[in-house]
């Protein structure tokens, strides 16, 4: 279901377990970008599609993961 408002999904991915599950197909830049806002909340750990997400920007150096602070 799509959602207008970065706060209306937010409340929506607190709320439904099927917005954290892994893509059927990898995510692009764009999109992982996306994710990972609307599931800032979420520990990667935990979230499966935020997880998805930080791997496509990773792989693209987009992002550089933390040594430190697990995700």
């Amino acid at each position: 279901m799509p959602y207008t408002t970065l706060a209306i999904h937010q409340l929506a991915t607190m709320t439904e377990s099927e917005t954290h599950l892994a893509p059927d197909t990898p995510f692009t830049v764009a999109q992982a970008h996306t994710i990972t806002q609307f599931h800032i909340a979420c520990r990667a750990i935990k979230c499966p599609r935020k997880a998805a997400a930080l791997q496509v920007l990773a792989e693209a150096d987009r992002l550089k993961p933390s040594t430190i602070h697990p995700r």
